[in-house]
């Protein structure tokens, strides 16, 4: 490489980096990006959930957040051992009204007919939150089971 290549090498990396500079500098650095784009929904199981009628149901809390102004299904499943069998179900609800903050919900939870009844200890939830937004959001995980 000739010297007046690599000073021309040289010169072009030098304005490359000045450049790059300039629009670094003219973007803010301590932007809100929440603020810019806010969440269209999320959703979490919380624990415990409260045993009713002798194992018939468990009521199940949910947090949710959906888009301000729209509407959210939220969808529960529950599985839980009892012995050598499994008590499971299922239950839902609408959020007619979303406030685009968190909204507490609690979903009741019905064992299956032909299904054990569920117990107070461990079981394992699933949660599903669908609405007229990109989605779906959903959340898994072990939870309590309380009387």
């Amino acid at each position: 490489m000739s010297f007046r290549a690599a000073r021309s090498a040289r010169t072009m990396a030098v304005l490359a980096i000045a450049a790059g500079a300039v629009v670094a500098s003219a973007i803010p650095g301590n932007a809100d990006v929440s603020t810019q784009s806010p969440s269209v929904g999320g959703i979490r199981v919380e624990s415990p959930a409260k045993l009713q009628a002798g194992g018939a149901a468990i009521i199940v809390p949910v947090t949710a957040v959906c888009q301000p102004g729209s509407y959210a299904y939220v969808n529960v499943q529950v599985t839980q051992r009892v012995g050598n069998a499994l008590a499971t179900g299922s239950g839902s609800t609408r959020i007619n009204n979303c406030t685009g903050t968190s909204e507490d919900v609690r979903i009741a939870v019905h064992a299956q007919v032909q299904g054990k009844a569920f117990r107070t200890g461990a079981a394992f939830a699933s949660a599903t939150l669908n609405g007229p937004f990109p989605g779906p959001f959903e959340d898994y995980r072990e939870i309590k089971i309380a009387d």
